[in-house]
């Protein structure tokens, strides 16, 4: 019998109130209600807490997260936000929720969970009031004081199929002033021990509070705000918190691999690591220390340990107010600390620079009124950010022409303007008419040249090269520029997705597979819509019509408006003769992208791979035709 696998996580079940009766009273606006508050409020929330939503139910969700703190945190921010939304609706028609949290052991089975666990946060559910949150005491006893939230004690619950009581507390967001900016206070941490479980963790997701690093922030006059750069970074050395001072040497492995890596985001400033050095255990504020070391953001974290594994917890600081802006905890081996150093340094590397560009870009945003190149440069970058649709693109393009009529030989600007340019061609290029495609390309193969007459080292122009090359039959081209900008940057989901997009191309979908699969361990909690599309693509090709399905329903999901898996799902319903499911797929796709046809990238070129040509002309093509799909 294989060894079942077990750890400590917080687990949150939420519960739409009256959901039943909405539906029955109109169920297509109350279906894209559920959607919305899916897609603006709980992926959102979720995702900066450091959970993950494990599934849907129609009416809620079941996400799981690294510690109870997080987890409450997350709720408390996700009721008063939809509170606020829901407050100018008639009675009758707000969309509230009730939410359950349990801290406790899980059962991990592939991407579900299951146990005690989870059961117990499920049946503590009900208890919340509306627009409120019922926990159970293994919460309560991690948080104690930190949120300025009122427990209720509810006593020693008897709940279904659990034989043992439940201490329970509930709250009720109305006894609070929704005044909360992150946690008040600072903490004391003990261990909490699961049974099964090999780890021993102290509570995680700190964030000025971790012990002997920075505390509380006073208030700070807006006149007295940090004047840093936007995209400037401390990282404070880690805490050991194993209780082995023999293990100090992981801490201050991750401090510097970390350090490093967030040095490659783009227009970056990292602070000196002696700079750093000079802050250990010292008791600072974030304000403090940002003031100080001239930073905008400040990154912290510990390493817990039982034997031989640990877990490493890490938090993002907004210098200027001490605000967590996210927070994440990773497991992992000692026995390999190599490749738990690369694991953690390449997820917390993609997942920090996205928080650092939003917070950035959207302050550029309120400065829009003095249109600085810089500030141009980072609203383009917070849209990189968003699913890659053509609106988006354009918006993309505007900004970095804007940033050009003031700055022309800008080449960050000059290179953005590229890949919005080759995505709009190489994606969309099916929704446009051929003189405006062509037009397209022709001016991203005259900005790649001038990028490299200009900065001849420069790395991102070669993604945009490459596809340039894909599409004017230049097969040697796009691989040379794919593998030089994969050696160039190896920690950027990107090359892996071009390479993928050129093994697809070359009928070799197992390598095309295998490269998303390297993109998606750089950022998981992220993966863009290129990545669900290429799966698909991939999938087919090899004939899994069932996993390019699978790939596509969870793309819409996290990328609703993005076109390329609709068509898909159409064509994969088509040949399972699933004629309903395939009309919706259509109807999806018309309303996202009336114009759509054939895609550019599915087309073969001259000098394409016979093996290509042959799927296209006898499968994919087939497929297309009985999917009713536009050519």
């Amino acid at each position: 019998m294989a060894d079942i696998e077990r750890k400590l996580a917080a687990i949150m079940v939420a519960d739409i109130v009256g959901y039943s009766a909405m539906m029955e009273k109109d169920e297509s606006r109350t279906f894209a209600r559920v959607r919305a508050l899916r897609e603006n409020l709980f992926n959102p929330f979720i995702s900066q807490y450091g959970g993950r939503i494990i599934k849907t139910t129609g009416d809620g969700f079941l996400a799981e997260f690294p510690t109870g703190s997080a987890a409450l945190n997350c709720a408390v921010d996700m009721q008063r936000q939809n509170h606020a939304a829901q407050a100018s609706s008639d009675e009758a028609d707000k969309m509230l929720m009730r939410i359950g949290i349990n801290l406790g052991d899980i059962i991990i089975d592939g991407d579900d969970v299951s146990g005690d666990g989870v059961n117990v946060a499920a049946r503590l559910e009900p208890y919340a009031p509306q627009d409120g949150i019922c926990v159970s005491g293994a919460v309560r006893d991690q948080v104690r004081n930190d949120l300025d939230v009122l427990f209720e004690d509810m006593g020693d619950l008897t709940i279904k199929n659990i034989t043992r009581p439940i201490r329970a507390y509930r709250i009720n967001l109305a006894n609070a002033p929704a005044t909360r900016k992150g946690p008040v206070k600072g903490r004391s941490r003990k261990p909490l021990a699961a049974a099964g479980a090999a780890l021993v963790v102290l509570a995680a997701g700190g964030a000025w509070w971790l012990k002997g690093t920075i505390q509380p922030p006073a208030a700070v006059p807006a006149a007295a705000a940090i004047s840093a750069a936007p995209l400037s970074i401390i990282v404070l050395p880690f805490a050991n918190q194993t209780g082995d001072a023999q293990k100090a040497y992981v801490a201050d492995a991750l401090t510097s691999s970390i350090t490093a890596d967030l040095a490659r985001i783009r227009d970056a400033y990292v602070s000196s690591p002696a700079t750093a050095q000079s802050y250990r255990d010292k008791n600072f504020s974030a304000q403090q220390i940002g003031k100080d070391a001239g930073v905008r953001f400040i990154l912290q974290g510990n390493v817990l340990s039982s034997g031989d594994k640990v877990r490493i917890s890490v938090t993002l600081t907004d210098a200027q107010n001490g605000a967590t802006l996210w927070t994440n905890s990773l497991d992992g081996d000692l026995t390999n600390l190599f490749a738990l150093q690369d694991q953690v340094t390449n997820q917390i590397g993609n997942s920090i620079g996205r928080q650092m560009v939003v917070v950035a870009a959207s302050e550029a945003e309120k400065r829009g009124s003095s249109p600085k190149v810089a500030d141009l440069l980072l609203r383009a970058a917070a849209l990189r950010l968003k699913s890659q649709t053509l609106p988006v693109l354009q918006q993309s393009e505007a900004l970095n022409r804007q940033a050009l009529a003031l700055e022309a030989d800008n080449v960050n600007a000059l290179t953005d303007l590229a890949v919005s340019l080759f995505r709009q061609a190489y994606n969309f290029g099916n929704q446009m008419p051929d003189d405006e495609r062509e037009k397209k390309w022709a001016e991203v193969r005259s900005i790649s040249e001038r990028v490299r007459t200009l900065d001849p080292n420069n790395a991102e122009i070669l993604y945009a090269m490459g596809f340039y090359a894909s599409k004017h039959d230049d097969f040697p081209g796009w691989k040379s520029a794919a593998d030089a900008y994969l050696a160039a940057r190896p920690k950027s989901l990107l090359p892996y997705i071009g390479l993928a997009n050129m093994h697809i191309a070359l009928a070799e979908p197992k390598d095309a597979i295998a490269r998303l699969n390297q993109a998606i361990t750089l950022d998981p909690k992220h993966p863009p819509e290129t990545i669900f599309t290429n799966m698909a693509r991939a999938y087919m090709e090899i004939g899994d019509n069932d996993a390019a399905r699978d790939w596509c329903l969870k793309g819409t999901q996290a990328h609703p408006a993005y076109p390329n898996c609709y068509a898909i799902l159409a064509m994969v319903y088509a040949d399972k003769g699933d004629a309903p499911r395939q009309q919706a797929a259509l109807a999806d796709l018309k309303r996202v992208a009336p114009q759509y046809r054939i895609p550019e990238f599915a087309k073969p070129q001259p000098s394409s791979p016979a093996a290509y040509k042959t799927y296209y002309n006898d499968k994919y093509m087939p497929l297309w035709r009985k999917a009713g799909l536009t050519e």
